[in-house]
């Protein structure tokens, strides 16, 4: 199995249990994914679509810092940090770019599809059917889940490659 494909079952078993938080966006379903990153107040979390997808990298097996160096202005636990790590690396596929083609494995950011605006959301690709893109995701208004996503609110894709 792949390291895509092993990232893609991690995020769906995580997803499909479904974890949710509390309304301090914590609880014991979410301090496996919050436990990472640092907070001053350990029973209050944050936004943790982001943090989600850390959690399913580092469990698949994907080697990565909780915050990586500059230019990447902040930690993981940031859809942003995704992004810029995304693109120093060469990773990200804008979703205008015609010669990518989203498979099973693949980060996907989201623009707006929380009504915040540019990169406010980030989940992993279970598998494409046809038009649609199945999603494991975190943090979908504080829970997670297994969702059907069409191509819309897609900002686009990150590729981490097999051999990072």
């Amino acid at each position: 199995m792949s390291r895509r494909e092993l990232l893609a079952n991690v995020a769906k078993e995580l997803a499909s249990r479904p974890l949710i938080g509390n309304e301090n966006k914590y609880g014991p379903d979410l301090e496996p994914i919050l436990k990472y990153f640092p907070r001053e107040n350990l029973s209050i979390g944050f936004d943790w679509c982001a943090a989600f997808v850390y959690h399913c990298c580092i469990e698949s097996g994907v080697k990565l810092p909780v915050r990586y160096h500059e230019p990447v202005s902040r930690n993981f636990a940031w859809v942003e940090a995704w992004l810029e790590w995304g693109q120093l690396y060469g990773f990200y596929y804008h979703i205008s770019d015609q010669s990518f083609t989203p498979d099973q494995g693949d980060l996907i950011i989201f623009d707006n599809i929380l009504g915040n605006g540019l990169n406010d959301h980030i989940g992993v690709v279970v598998k494409i059917e046809q038009d649609k893109i199945i999603t494991a995701e975190g943090n979908y208004y504080n829970k997670s889940g297994v969702f059907q996503r069409t191509r819309d609110q897609i900002n686009g894709f990150i590729r981490i490659a097999d051999t990072y």
